[in-house]
């Protein structure tokens, strides 16, 4: 018996609660519609006023569709501009490179992102002796493509070695070869490495993984 007065009860209240709230919506109904008559009644008497409720409504139309856009493709929807790009930074490096002709080590300027793993930077350094001298004809001072493997550096008491292995490299048989040029080429890169990378000392070039070898001053 308590069990079935306990769901009268129930009953008896969600039928006043949404008796009650039925009127609240039915009066909100009302004043709505009253509001948009008024509306429409001041816009026919005022031109200005019709112009000003038009951009108004046109606003919270535009507004709504983006919202429901924004909702519908999982976006954010105070995210209206896009992000700012990454401001690269860059830095101003001295490389070392043959002269033309290989009659002497030259210097010039690049400007680079140092803000990168150390090994990377590395092999950039190299890209950029090889690639040689902006001011001059040097490109044949470099006849072959070099390819970085891979970039590590060894400890010792005097400070860090860095070795840098590259790739197998491809002699073409009609290649121009300049008499010195490899040799100018690795001392080059040396004096480079160490200029943008105080604390090494030495730096040993590998290719497929063995040192000393010929790379095209054969």
């Amino acid at each position: 018996m308590k069990i079935i007065q306990k769901i009268k009860s129930f009953l008896r209240d969600s039928k006043n609660f949404f008796l009650k709230y039925k009127k609240r919506l039915a009066n909100g109904i009302s004043q709505l519609k009253t509001w948009i008559l008024d509306t429409w009644k001041l816009m026919e008497q005022n031109p200005k006023e019709k112009t000003r409720i038009t951009i108004i409504a046109l606003s919270v139309i535009f507004l709504l569709d983006y919202v429901f856009i924004s909702i519908h493709m999982d976006k954010n929807i105070f995210d209206i501009f896009p992000s700012l790009p990454a401001i690269e930074s860059k830095d101003k490096i001295k490389i070392y490179i043959p002269s033309e002709g290989c009659k002497e080590i030259i210097s010039e300027y690049r400007t680079i992102d140092k803000d990168i793993d150390e090994d990377t930077f590395v092999s950039k350094l190299l890209s950029l002796v090889a690639e040689g001298s902006w001011f001059e004809n040097t490109s044949s001072n470099v006849p072959v493509n070099l390819l970085v493997k891979k970039v590590w550096f060894i400890k010792t008491d005097n400070g860090r070695v860095c070795l840098i292995d590259i790739l197998p490299i491809v002699i073409e048989k009609d290649i121009v070869i300049v008499p010195g040029s490899e040799k100018m080429f690795i001392e080059s890169l040396e004096r480079t490495i160490k200029e943008n990378i105080p604390d090494i000392k030495s730096v040993i070039l590998l290719e497929g993984g063995v040192p000393g070898k010929k790379l095209w001053d054969i």
